[in-house]
């Protein structure tokens, strides 16, 4: 029994397995057009996925930037340093989902 990487998450899994135990990708019984599919399909799963996260850290940080404009707290309270951090939490998050969606977007099969 060999060891070999899943085509879709690219852990190592046994050659024999039916299924990726990680990403439950399909391996055995498919035609090369049926694994294309399949591999596409987990991609554009992954790529939702990505997306629905950076939506969050986007909403999180404008919800933040909303409250430190509204309320205006006094600087170097609790409000203000929890509003700051919640606003570079949600930037950076955001930034970084996106940058991991161009790289799903280059990787190739």
């Amino acid at each position: 029994m060999a060891l070999t990487n899943c085509p879709s998450c690219n852990k190592r899994i046994s050659d024999k397995a039916e299924a990726c135990p990680h990403c439950e990708f399909r391996l055995s019984g498919l035609s090369e057009e049926e694994l294309n599919r399949e591999w596409s399909h987990a991609v554009q799963a992954r790529r939702d996925k990505l997306i629905s996260q950076s939506m969050l850290a986007l909403l999180i940080a404008i919800a933040a930037f909303t409250y430190f404009f509204i309320e205006q707290p006094i600087p170097g309270t609790w409000q203000s340093h929890t509003a700051n951090a919640l606003m570079l939490i949600g930037v950076v998050w955001f930034v970084i989902n996106r940058v991991r969606i161009m790289f799903l977007k280059r990787s190739r099969r």
